[in-house]
């Protein structure tokens, strides 16, 4: 039996913090911190439609993300078989119907969603723990992640960087519309 004096607290694995070259889900370069490591390389063709994340050291395609207009968005990583970003990124129907996708990572089912404090996060399996998450209030921005997930660190990466995107595109257009038709909710004009 051990007596309080002998038991020693050992601190937990740090968390892994991803840092941003620039305010930039489309082109950036991606630093762990605190060693300041380059570890990704994020690029974007010229029409917005294709983004790669890539290792900075041996410049292999980590990830790639293709954006289409009328057709389902997709995903590949490695280089490996291509899915659709519906089937990779679940849409998860909650209670309190906050926007939620499924993400399925090493651990099993985590949530990823929208957060009131860290813009985005993601949940574990049981909704107890925050495994991942945008640290508020930083410009360029930074993404913290539990150790428990490093294992999962590029399908977590590559979620955040495609569901960070959507949001901003989401906003931008709200803006637009409120700034073209302020104080108005959609209209419809219809001719006869």
């Amino acid at each position: 039996m051990f007596s309080g004096s002998q038991i020693t607290l050992v601190d937990p694995a740090p968390r892994i913090f991803l840092t941003f070259s620039r305010n930039s889900m489309l082109s950036t370069t991606i630093r762990r911190q605190p060693q300041g490591n380059l570890v990704y390389l994020v690029t974007t063709n010229m029409h917005a439609t294709t983004t790669e994340v890539r290792d900075a050291d041996t410049e292999r395609p980590v990830a790639r993300i293709v954006r289409k207009d009328f057709l389902p968005d997709t995903v590949s990583f490695s280089g490996g078989k291509t899915v659709r970003m519906n089937k990779w990124l679940k849409r998860a129907e909650l209670p309190d119907e906050i926007p939620s996708s499924i993400l399925e990572i090493d651990m099993g089912q985590c949530v990823l969603r929208a957060h009131p404090q860290y813009r985005l996060a993601l949940y574990s399996p049981g909704m107890d723990n925050i495994l991942a998450h945008w640290e508020p209030n930083t410009h360029p921005p930074t993404l913290i992640l539990s150790p428990t997930v490093e294992s999962s660190q590029s399908q977590i990466l590559t979620a955040f960087l495609y569901l960070e995107q959507m949001m901003r595109i989401k906003e931008k257009n709200a803006t637009t519309r409120a700034s073209v038709y302020p104080g108005t909710k959609s209209q419809c004009v219809t001719t006869t």
